[in-house]
């Protein structure tokens, strides 16, 4: 299976373009580092291991390279595991696509877990592991991972004014902090301000909070058959899609990580996967495809101008550089699979996503944390803090959509972004782009204010759901047989 991601950048003629927040309880508490932890030289070997090669191997080589010339003795070995993916470009009129294509890879995942168990049941294992795949319900309770928050604390080089507060706050998981992410992600929801009443306006903004269910509660009464309310079709083999969004903004009333009990079997999955295909045949949504297409046949639909509209859209925060952009005659439009683009020009921000509990996550795309038996801490640590800084953070081996989790870099990246310099296009900035650059800014910063949880996921659990619920859409099982399935999985899973 095949993960899709579609970047476009539309030129014009004369211009290029959970757990929520606070401490709880769980694991027990380690030592922090002692009282001469920070003064020691920085040198000596670290290896740093990540699943995810696309993602993480060139970021992490500019950073081994630049922290072995500022540390002088020290050497940083980079260990990355699934194969990179296959980029294709497209080109059409004044528009150019780029198509990721990476290989959803259930048993690579599975491989690598296993792996990293092995070798560190054996003394063997890397210094630093990314955050990306690692069960990091498991690792915290087995004590693999060292807790970083006595480090935070007492390193008299690490200012945490210097990030985004709330994101350090929602990291609090079972008397922890056991990763830091080097950026955060969120959704936002749009809306079509030509179907939606203006006298429900005062409802939405940057700093309004929305689930899914709450806006089909909304829209259901205005639809009239001419427009669906979301773009995204019911199902699609991958990230996207309605069953995806809705499941995301319900896992925890399926998978409860901290005490180990799947709830799958009480009727609310199965009435999840049975109001997805209601709300398909009822027209508030597409009819997704549930067998596999080919991309190149994919990225050339996404690429043909978007003519429908629909009263709300499911955002990831980088549109908001498209939203900002409009009337400038530069736009970035990013087309996820799942979804549809339609027709942008009426569209205004709705408020951030949020959870049906009503919490407000992020997402990340990378993050790190330290082995509790590193043998060289004081350098995985520093080398850690040396990817929070802002030349790291501004770098454009970092994958570029998510919001650098540092101040300064998140400030500066604006511009990065609106002059195309962070995706290899680099623009001049007139005074009408200055102006998008700041409204941008604010509603990045207004949007990101309403943040305080991270729900911890394990990613052989959303492999086990993506895998029974295709047999749904695909008629083959009923929502309570899949529902059956994947309690006695889950179970098993856990307890072990």
């Amino acid at each position: 299976m095949k993960r899709l991601f579609f970047v476009f950048f539309m030129i014009a003629a004369a211009s290029a373009a959970v757990f929520a927040g606070g401490a709880s309880s769980g694991a027990s508490a380690q030592k922090g580092p002692d009282s001469g932890f920070f003064s020691r030289p920085i040198k000596g070997e670290i290896t740093v291991s990540a699943y995810d090669s696309m993602m993480y191997k060139s970021y992490l080589e500019e950073a081994a390279k630049a922290f072995e010339a500022k540390y002088p003795g020290t050497k940083v070995n980079v260990d990355t595991f699934s194969a990179m993916p296959e980029i294709k470009n497209m080109d059409q009129g004044n528009m150019r696509a780029t198509t990721v294509q990476a290989q959803n890879d259930t048993q690579g995942r599975a491989d690598y877990i296993s792996r990293v168990n092995t070798n560190i049941m054996s003394g063997t294992g890397a210094d630093i592991y990314a955050i990306d795949v690692l069960p990091l319900t498991k690792f915290v309770g087995s004590g693999t991972l060292e807790n970083l928050d006595p480090y935070m604390t007492a390193d008299p080089q690490f200012n945490s004014a210097d990030y985004r507060q709330n994101i350090l706050d929602a990291l609090h998981y079972k008397n922890g902090i056991w990763f830091l992410p080097m950026d955060y992600t969120f959704n936002y929801y749009v809306y079509d301000s030509t179907l939606v009443p203006q006298q429900l306006a005062p409802q939405f903004g940057a700093d309004k909070v929305w689930s899914a269910d709450q806006l089909f509660k909304l829209g259901i009464p205005l639809y009239n058959g001419n427009y669906r309310l979301f773009n995204a079709v019911d199902y699609f083999r991958g990230q996207g899609g309605m069953f995806n969004q809705l499941l995301n903004e319900n896992i925890t009333s399926f998978l409860n990580l901290e005490t180990g009990k799947p709830n799958f079997q009480d009727g609310k999955f199965a009435a999840l996967l049975s109001s997805v295909t209601d709300y398909a045949q009822k027209g508030y949504i597409p009819k997704g495809v549930t067998g596999q297409q080919n991309a190149g046949q994919v990225m050339q639909m996404s690429m043909q101008a978007p003519t429908d509209r629909f009263y709300f859209k499911l955002n990831g925060n980088v549109s908001l550089i498209s939203l900002f952009s409009r009337g400038t005659g530069r736009v970035t439009r990013i087309a996820s699979a799942g979804s549809s683009a339609g027709i942008e020009d009426n569209d205004e921000i709705a408020g951030i996503e949020a959870n049906a509990d009503g919490t407000v996550p992020f997402s990340f795309n990378q993050g790190f944390g330290i082995n509790s038996q590193s043998k060289n801490k004081e350098t995985a640590w520093a080398f850690i803090k040396f990817l929070l800084s802002k030349d790291m953070q501004l770098s454009t081996n970092l994958m570029s959509f998510g919001l650098p989790i540092n101040n300064d870099a998140r400030f500066d990246k604006a511009e990065l972004m609106f002059s195309g310099a962070a995706m290899g296009v680099n623009m001049p900035i007139n005074d009408q782009i200055r102006q998008s650059i700041d409204n941008y800014r604010k509603a990045v910063e207004i949007l990101s204010d309403s943040i305080n949880s991270y729900v911890v996921k394990d990613s052989s659990l959303n492999d086990m759901i993506a895998q029974e619920v295709q047999y749904y859409f695909a008629g083959s099982r009923t929502a309570d047989e899949v529902a059956a399935v994947l309690q006695n999985k889950a179970d098993l899973y856990l307890s072990e």
